[in-house]
């Protein structure tokens, strides 16, 4: 099993960096894959957004994709991964979300705690289920795998499973609120429509702003060729939580092709992940840790 350092200096150093991590992904992974550095920009292959750095992104693209993905726009068969990957819920443009108030408030508080030197703490830290969206920030591949009514997305962080559930048109009745929720799916052309409701309030939605119970998440997932002709899988991400936003608002997130992982040994390329072992952030009733207590290790 992994051992890792206290997850408070973790958030700290990729505080400091600008790199995203997922909750306590980067903790309980120190051996991860090396996340990407950009200026935030949603086209990773292009080389005005990527400056300096742009011959070593493109090497690094075409190293990821050495055999195309499925030919057919609707198949998602195979390992996809954020190469620039980051945890907030900035639009393109930079500008922050539609915060009600009391959201406004609510996030300036943890920003201001994690300033201050405390460590901040959700779900993902506790290694519950990271919740929706914040699962698809997370810079760990995410294998996707089509079956019969269904289509799985196995996260490679903390071994989340998300199920889309293409046979039906909602939700059943008397479901359950919980970590991930309840995802129905449709296609919309070569656009598969995911929409996902029913998630508890123990989640954040980024490192620092939380939700409540009538959160509904949209999500466009489309494969695109980039002008390299490498292939993204482009998912817009729409918002709608009246209790915590004015109006719904809508991020992007581009997922690369992993194909060099099929060939990588152990999980077939999605690697064992262990969140459980070491974890040192015992976060008071607001969520912010000002102690950490080592836990023997299991």
């Amino acid at each position: 099993m992994r051992r890792s350092p206290a997850i408070g200096a973790i958030w700290a150093v990729t505080a400091v960096a600008g790199l995203a991590a997922a909750g306590a992904a980067t903790a309980q992974n120190p051996a991860a894959r090396p996340a990407a550095q950009s200026s935030g920009a949603q086209n990773p292959e292009s080389r005005d957004s990527l400056g300096a750095g742009a011959d070593r992104q493109l090497a690094r693209r075409k190293s990821w994709e050495p055999t195309p993905p499925p030919s057919d726009p609707r198949d998602f068969t195979g390992i996809w991964e954020v190469p620039s990957p980051k945890i907030d819920l900035k639009n393109d443009q930079g500008k922050d979300p539609p915060f009600t108030p009391d959201e406004a408030k609510s996030t300036q508080r943890m920003i201001d705690a994690e300033k201050a030197g405390n460590v901040i703490t959700d779900a993902s830290t506790q290694c519950f289920p990271h919740g929706v969206p914040r699962l698809t920030f997370a810079p760990y591949p995410i294998r996707f795998v089509h079956a019969p009514g269904k289509i799985l997305m196995l996260h490679e962080v903390a071994h989340n499973v998300r199920i889309v559930y293409l046979n039906r048109k909602a939700p059943p009745k008397d479901t359950p609120m919980s970590f991930l929720g309840y995802s129905t799916g449709r296609w919309e052309g070569d656009t598969l429509v995911v929409e996902t409701t029913h998630l508890n309030g123990e989640t954040r939605l980024d490192m620092h702003t939380s939700h409540g119970p009538r959160l509904k998440v949209t999500e466009r997932f489309t494969k695109q060729k980039t002008p390299q002709g490498f292939t993204d899988l482009v998912d817009m991400i729409t918002v709608d939580d009246p209790d915590h936003f004015t109006q719904p608002f809508t991020v992007n997130r581009h997922f690369a092709y992993r194909g060099d992982l099929e060939a990588e040994t152990g999980a077939a390329g999605v690697t064992e992940y262990s969140c459980e072992e070491n974890n040192r952030n015992v976060p008071d009733a607001a969520g912010v840790v000002t102690t950490e207590v080592k836990a023997a290790s299991r």
